[in-house]
């Protein structure tokens, strides 16, 4: 092992005239008496020169073993590295991410200046220990974030110091610890395995939206669509002779502007688009909502706010002539919920000014998708023509997502079971026991 150098001292008189150390009996360096005495100098991985300075021999010489064990090892880490503020190596980290979705880009700038560098970002890497990410998880609950954006939002984290830890910066990554893994954001039971709206229940909210919003209620319930989804159909979408609709595009948010975009891709390069059967009476329903509220066409850009301008004609908009926004509509359909009786609101205030309700994300639109799930498979809908209908690419997602949901009836299990034992193997009746 390499030896500290003296910074005050040197090892013979390079000149006459010069003075010894009255203390060390040594030769006086330009720089004796000034800052730390000891420099533990040593190469990193890379070849590159690196030191510190300490008051003592013995604590330079421990920092020389500490580093050259960890280079041996592959764990070295940069001393100077945990000097870095946060912000840096977390705009760092998301300038190296690529996004084919220009509008997941902005959620994920969204999330980070918010949530991490807003309250975190100049922080240096050495000071932010497991405890400092517990009392930020903490606040971001006081202020009112959702578990399921804290949890995004703590993998974005996590993430920047994995990258920091490969980079050397850092030893280890302090959203791994005991600590943080006790107290981080989990699925409650009821998100897990969220119960649906009810039939009964969406024929309420329906007859509480106004009416030329009425029709939605019906489309996401007898198509199973995304609220986006259902905002960008258009009747050229429908076969009305096959009696099928073609999903083909969204209203999505590109910052504060409203675009259309193609749909959801679970995998790259996976189709977008799907048709989905429609029913008589959906048929019956969308041409009554056309002969009351006609279609309108709807410029909007494609995919982000500069896009290239398209022109659709939309089943719904606004009584402006406009797109839906989701902003917007989620207002009017919390009110419905109210007026239905599933949710209870907070205080006086009207609707869209500052009116406040109690939690309903598992109420919100999104529930007709799940209620369409469910009603499927009730009636033995076949799990890879569901996940196809729904536009998931992974059918074993949507087992997991939705069989949870099926009410299990004891009796039909049992008759079940029973029926297949009997067809498939002769059992002798054993003496005084009968079937």
């Amino acid at each position: 092992m390499a030896e500290p150098y003296d910074n005050w001292h040197k090892q013979k008189a390079s000149k006459r005239g010069e003075r010894r150390c009255a203390e060390h009996k040594m030769w006086a360096s330009a720089r004796h008496g000034q800052g730390k005495r000891w420099l533990a100098r040593w190469r990193d991985p890379d070849g590159k020169q690196q030191a510190a300075s300490f008051e003592k021999k013995r604590d330079a010489r421990k920092h020389l073993s500490k580093m050259e064990t960890s280079i041996d090892e592959g764990k070295y880490v940069d001393p100077k590295g945990a000097e870095v503020r946060l912000k840096k190596v977390a705009n760092s980290w998301l300038a190296g991410r690529k996004f084919k979705n220009p509008r997941t880009y902005d959620q994920y700038k969204s999330r980070i200046k918010n949530h991490i560098i807003e309250p975190l970002g100049e922080q240096k890497l050495r000071k932010i220990k497991p405890s400092t990410i517990v009392e930020w998880i903490n606040g971001r609950r006081e202020i009112g974030l959702d578990e399921t954006t804290i949890g995004l939002v703590l993998a974005h984290l996590s993430a920047i110091f994995e990258q920091c830890r490969d980079d050397e910066l850092i030893g280890r990554n302090p959203c791994n610890a005991k600590s943080v893994k006790d107290i981080k954001p989990k699925r409650s039971k009821k998100s897990a395995k969220m119960v649906p709206l009810t039939g009964r229940q969406v024929i309420s909210v329906r007859e509480h939206l106004p009416d030329r919003y009425k029709a939605i209620a019906d489309v996401g319930r007898a198509l199973g669509l995304r609220q986006g989804e259902i905002f960008g159909l258009s009747p050229d979408d429908i076969d009305w002779v096959k009696k099928k609709a073609r999903i083909r595009r969204q209203v999505a948010h590109h910052g504060s502007k409203l675009v259309f975009a193609a749909l959801k891709a679970s995998e790259p390069g996976e189709e977008r688009e799907r048709w989905v059967p429609v029913s008589d009476e959906l048929i019956f329903r969308l041409t009554a909502h056309m002969m009351e509220f006609p279609p309108i066409s709807v410029t909007l850009p494609w995919e982000v706010a500069d896009g290239r301008p398209r022109a659709v004609t939309l089943f719904f908009t606004t009584r402006e002539s406009k797109a839906i926004n989701s902003n917007y509509f989620n207002w009017i359909w919390k009110s419905a919920l109210e007026q239905a009786g599933i949710i209870k609101a907070l205080n006086a205030k009207p609707a869209g000014r500052g009116r406040l309700w109690e939690e309903c994300r598992d109420q919100m639109m999104h529930a007709m998708r799940h209620l369409y799930a469910t009603e499927r498979l009730e009636a033995g809908m076949n799990i890879n023509t569901l996940a196809d209908r729904l536009g998931h690419s992974d059918p074993a997602y949507t087992l997991r997502k939705y069989v949870h949901q099926l009410e299990t009836d004891d009796e039909e299990e049992r008759r079940l079971v029973d029926q297949s034992l009997r067809g498939s193997a002769t059992v002798q009746e054993a003496p005084g026991v009968q079937r």
